[in-house]
């Protein structure tokens, strides 16, 4: 749990020996949580040669003191996309926020195999279709999706200082003490690319 409450102002993380640009103004950034979420993006970039990035929000009708909607959206979004696309490892990022609102809302990042996925209006669509069947808000964002190679730092640059929006302070911590702020894959690195 070292670092966790760790907030960072600097307009750049350090991430195996990588400066990487963030968007940390103007409350800053939890430095564990950025380091989480560049960490499934390079697992996932030991298995597929290039990556698709999703972003979308889910906005919930009522408080809950869980993140059982989140939680349960994402398992039967995840199942959705691993027999449609027939993969495994798909890289996943969500994190809770409530500000001014009564209720908490959600920033969520997919990261996907590109040469299985060349363009998210299907997925899009399925996410706006969830709200239906699990009584939430979903929103997507213009804009919401990168796509680059292994290989493509300047893609990759602007893929990043956009997710790391889902990091920042702001809006963080209006929960139980025991309910997380932010849930992430658990997509292991090949041992070599």
């Amino acid at each position: 749990m070292a670092n966790y409450h760790h907030v960072s102002h600097s307009p750049v993380i350090d991430h195996q020996d990588n400066l990487w640009m963030v968007n940390s103004q103007p409350s800053g950034i939890y430095t564990k949580q950025m380091k989480s979420i560049l960490d499934q993006l390079e697992a996932v970039l030991t298995h597929y040669s290039q990556v698709l990035i999703l972003r979308f929000d889910i906005r919930t009708f009522a408080y809950t003191d869980d993140n059982n909607v989140i939680t349960g959206l994402f398992t039967y979004l995840l199942r959705h996309l691993k027999q449609t696309y027939q993969t495994d490892n798909i890289g996943y990022h969500w994190t809770r926020e409530q500000e001014k609102a009564k209720r908490q809302h959600y920033h969520c990042v997919l990261i996907l195999d590109a040469n299985k996925v060349r363009h998210p209006s299907r997925i899009n669509n399925f996410i706006l279709e969830m709200g239906n069947t699990h009584n939430v808000s979903p929103w997507i964002p213009t804009n919401c999706f990168y796509r680059f190679k292994r290989n493509e730092v300047n893609l990759k640059q602007n893929a990043i200082y956009r997710i790391s929006y889902l990091a920042k302070a702001r809006g963080k911590g209006y929960k139980p003490p025991q309910v997380k702020n932010h849930g992430s894959s658990r997509i292991k690195a090949k041992s070599s690319v």
